[in-house]
């Protein structure tokens, strides 16, 4: 068994069968860690006990590993996103703005639970700061690539709610959203009820949070244009 000096973390020597996963769970310890640019490929093999020449097969560079480490995170959340957004659509022509933040924001402290009860750590909420808050090119066209199609189909939602609403004001108080999200998630609020309490019983936070996000929204929306009303 292999120990990391740094972290204690005992890994078990690796199978065939198993060899991708835990490169992937390794980078992603490592790139929480150090970021993008302080980590190595070796770091990550050594962590995961392989050879450098597994992880080019498998992901064929530092980059494409990054993009699968965040793919793997953030692919159930979107796709539980737009499940449940097209279900919110299905029962009304005209969703309403807290069921419409609730299915944007509840996938996310899902996941968190799920990882915590499987002992899965929370390595990628930092990550998931280093990617709104990393201006690396790299970053920027996987956030587009990642959530371009989710961010579209919230915002048409949001104006289907707000229909006398500008899409720019509604586009800011959804970017304001996400911002508070990330926030959240990154561990930047310092000493709160956010990591206070155990990550199965986030419904008083996530109340609160969408409470907060729709009435953030809806008041973006009533800011008239440059110019005048609207």
């Amino acid at each position: 068994m292999t120990r990391d000096s740094n972290t204690a973390l005992e890994i078990a020597p690796a199978s065939p069968g198993d060899t991708k996963e835990r490169l992937l769970d390794a980078a992603e310890r490592r790139f929480a860690e150090l970021g993008f640019q302080g980590t190595s490929m070796r770091a990550v093999t050594q962590l995961a006990d392989t050879a450098v020449s597994a992880a080019n097969y498998h992901f064929g560079s530092k980059e494409e590993l990054l993009r699968a480490v965040i793919r793997r995170r953030v692919q159930p959340i979107n796709e539980k996103r737009i499940k449940r957004l097209d279900e919110v659509e299905a029962a009304a022509s005209t969703p309403d703005v807290e069921a419409v933040v609730d299915v944007f924001l509840r996938p996310l402290f899902e996941a968190r639970a799920e990882r915590l009860a499987s002992a899965g750590g929370e390595f990628f909420r930092q990550i998931a700061a280093r990617l709104y808050a990393d201006p690396q090119q790299l970053v920027l066209s996987m956030r587009k690539e990642l959530f371009s199609e989710v961010n579209e189909r919230f915002l048409a939602a949001l104006l289907r709610a707000l229909p006398e609403a500008a899409p720019e004001a509604v586009g800011v108080g959804m970017q304001l959203m996400v911002g508070m999200m990330v926030h959240a998630i990154s561990g930047q609020h310092g000493e709160s009820e956010i990591d206070d309490l155990p990550g199965t019983d986030y419904e008083p936070r996530l109340a609160r949070m969408i409470a907060f996000a729709s009435a953030g929204i809806r008041a973006a929306a009533a800011v008239p244009e440059q110019g005048g009303a609207r």
